[in-house]
């Protein structure tokens, strides 16, 4: 008798209350700790109409993720969805950008807000000195865990999950008592342009749908799961978003604006010193966990790209005794250092969510392409009402926040996007010359 070995599959385990509940894990991080002094800063009173366009933003391109999602159940979210769309080279990018905006500037802008908000708390800490040592020993730490296997489990994730919510929640809850209602009245609307620019910052703490989405190898029934846990996770996160920058512009009042830890100081108010006290820590664990799942996960996408010489091979090395692409951890945990020494909270969340919003548009405007090629998983394909309507209004407002950005900020975005594009057609043209030969 003859049998054949076939390859083992990826199981198809999770379910739409799991995914929702992971998109708000990676979604949620230190970045909210900071966000809503920021906002207030550009916005005012009228801080919230960021939260309002991010919120229409993330609902609209929701439901392309879904569509998309239902139409290819292959592994690598973003990234599947924009090769199966516009090919390989598209692919590429939205996978790059992946790695450096969405992971590597993302880790640096949340280091950066952690040490800010860690000496704010403890002034003598306070010396760039110490503020570069303690980047370094961060991410040596995490990175030196990860290369010996460290793995994440699911009760672990759950745990992390608490930590960052609860405390959060609990803050919204108690905080309505001491809203001084005064405080969120606004009469006049800002310029569109501050909104944009406001809103882009806000967009960095929405981040993470799309990384949670790199499982859709794994999810059961794509067509069904993937819009509920999308829209699970969006509810739940726009929710709690809103109640926290409400709570902290409600207490604070003009002085949120100058806050350099405005979630910390709406909790002294709410509860008393050991509040503020209770929020730095949550800050901390948050902050870490993000970072060490970030270098748990993210290098993979480096080792990927060198197994398949997108990369220097030498990318995709594996540790001969733990097992683990150390090469990969490595090289992204210098870059990750690398971009948070030589960059603040805010400068490092423009660069990440910049790159993110391109990815969002080449996937939102994938959907017309997908539905186009007829690319569907099963029968039961879920097909976002009014035609290319929400498609086009999620790329129109994407383009606008762009736009809104300022000529350096543009820059800074262009360069990277443009680098990342060179390697990579760099690496293709190279790899299907070898082909041919």
């Amino acid at each position: 008798m003859n049998t054949t070995t076939q390859p083992a599959a990826l199981q198809r385990i999770v379910g739409p209350a799991t995914l929702g509940l992971n998109i708000v894990n990676l979604t949620v991080a230190s970045g909210i700790f900071a966000l809503p002094a920021l906002v207030a800063a550009s916005l005012g009173r009228a801080a919230v109409l960021a939260y309002v366009v991010c919120g229409a933003l993330f609902g609209l391109v929701g439901m392309c993720f879904a569509e998309a999602g239902s139409r290819v159940g292959s592994a690598g979210g973003l990234y599947a969805y924009a090769t199966a769309a516009f090919g390989p080279v598209a692919g590429g990018v939205v996978g790059n950008l992946g790695w450096f905006a969405g992971g590597a500037a993302a880790d640096a802008a949340i280091i950066n807000l952690l040490f800010d908000t860690l000496s704010a708390v403890v002034p003598p800490l306070a010396h760039s000195w110490i503020r570069v040592l303690f980047m370094g020993v961060v991410f040596a730490l995490v990175a030196t865990i990860n290369i010996r296997g460290v793995r994440y489990g699911v009760r672990l994730s759950v745990l992390m999950t608490i930590i960052k919510i609860v405390p959060l929640a609990v803050l919204v809850l108690a905080g309505a008592f001491f809203v001084d209602p005064s405080q969120l009245r606004w009469i006049e609307l800002p310029p569109l342009r501050s909104i944009g620019a406001a809103s882009v910052v806000t967009f960095y703490t929405f981040m993470g749908m799309e990384a949670a989405l790199s499982m859709s190898g794994e999810v059961v029934r794509p067509a069904r799961t993937v819009p509920r846990g999308i829209l699970i996770g969006l509810l739940m996160i726009g929710t709690l978003y809103v109640g926290v920058q409400l709570v902290a512009q409600g207490t604070l009042g003009a002085a949120l604006a100058g806050s350099a830890t405005p979630v910390v100081d709406a909790a002294r108010i709410v509860f008393g010193p050991w509040g503020g006290g209770f929020l730095v820590a949550a800050l901390a664990l948050s902050a870490s966990g993000c970072i060490a799942a970030d270098l748990l996960s993210t290098p993979r996408i480096l080792f990927a790209l060198g197994e398949r010489g997108q990369l220097p091979r030498q990318v995709a090395s594996v540790h001969p005794r733990f097992g683990t692409p150390s090469v990969a951890i490595a090289v992204y945990t210098v870059i990750c250092a690398a971009l948070a020494i030589s960059g603040s909270f805010q400068l490092m969340v423009v660069l990440s969510s910049s790159g993110v919003l391109i990815s969002y548009l080449v996937c939102s405007l994938g959907v017309l392409r997908l539905r186009a090629r007829g690319i569907t998983h099963d029968a039961q394909t879920f097909v976002v009402p009014g035609g290319p309507v929400v498609p086009v209004f999620a790329a129109g407002i994407i383009v606008w926040m762009l736009w809104s950005l300022s000529k350096p900020e543009k820059l800074a975005a262009f360069v990277a996007v443009a680098a990342v594009a060179l390697v990579y057609g760099i690496t293709s043209k190279r790899n299907g010359s070898s082909q041919s030969t």
